[in-house]
């Protein structure tokens, strides 16, 4: 029976570091996920404007730095999810 028992709480004890490890890496990768992700739907938004005006261009800027902050919030929020499901 205490053999048993012992086996049990090895098995779970391992399973508990693949999560450990499984998570750790994808915290180490979700930002290249998140960069390809980003990519793919880039590519297909792409589209050649002529005829753009100095306010155009400052708009398109300014979506640029708010798809950047919202992918970086994103990110954050699912490093912070893992984190504390892994507590």
């Amino acid at each position: 029976m205490q053999y048993i028992l012992m086996k049990v709480l090895e098995d779970r004890d391992d399973f508990v570091n693949m999560v450990d490890e499984c998570i750790k890496l994808l915290d180490e990768n979700v930002d290249v996920l998140n960069d390809m992700e980003y990519s793919l739907q880039s590519e297909k938004e792409d589209v050649v404007m002529t005829n753009l005006t100095k306010n155009d261009l400052v708009d398109m800027a300014h979506e640029v730095s708010d798809s950047s902050r919202i992918k970086r919030a994103e990110s954050d929020f699912v490093r912070r999810l893992l984190e504390k499901k892994s507590d």
